[in-house]
């Protein structure tokens, strides 16, 4: 009898390391993720859904990278277990336990990052967020290539427009969302356990 309780305690301790350990960075990374595809551009959605988040043990859950409105990525429940998570490491302070990054192909410029060339796709953003969030001149680009947020100061008549601020990414990061994200993921982990 004793055998079992001790059992069932170890795999308690389990969920419950496997829960703070790994449940809280992920469900983080996908408020994180929710916050940037809203603070971000989205004209197509295409960018606001190739996010993806990587696992410690390597497994990485996309988004499928497709049009549309901003999607959540889904992820499996009991996505790990403390022992997948540790992998023979015991977690640090600084160590990463979960990943979050972009796999579009035009990552870089938009998040403004490099200059690119920015010809609209469609007329106007397909996305009601990318409609909500639209700035637009109706100059074009003052020059080409530039950065995604510097819109207008071109042609009369030729229309530019941007769907995120200049330096959206950096802002953010910079802004302490991210740990405010930690923080309230955390804070309600705590709590359900």
């Amino acid at each position: 009898m004793a055998k079992n309780e001790l059992t069932k305690l170890i795999e308690n301790l389990d969920r419950i390391g496997s829960s703070l350990v790994v449940s809280g960075p992920t469900r983080a990374a996908k408020r994180t993720i929710k916050e940037l595809q809203q603070e971000g551009p989205s004209w197509t959605g295409r960018f606001s859904n190739s996010y993806q988040i990587e696992t410690p043990d390597g497994r990485v859950y996309k988004g499928d990278g497709k049009p549309g409105e901003p999607r959540p990525i889904n992820l499996p429940v009991g996505l790990l277990t403390g022992r997948q998570n540790i992998r023979g490491s015991v977690p640090l302070k600084d160590r990463a336990v979960t990943t979050i990054s972009n796999f579009s192909d035009y990552v870089a410029e938009a998040t403004d990052l490099v200059e690119g060339a920015f010809l609209r796709p469609t007329p106007k953003p397909t996305t009601s967020l990318g409609k909500r969030k639209l700035r637009e001149s109706s100059e074009g680009r003052f020059q080409q290539p530039n950065y995604r947020g510097d819109y207008g100061g071109g042609e009369p008549g030729r229309g530019s427009g941007a769907t995120a601020d200049l330096d959206w990414f950096p802002t953010y990061v910079e802004s302490g969302k991210v740990d405010r994200a930690v923080r309230i993921e955390m804070d309600d982990l705590f709590k359900e356990l």
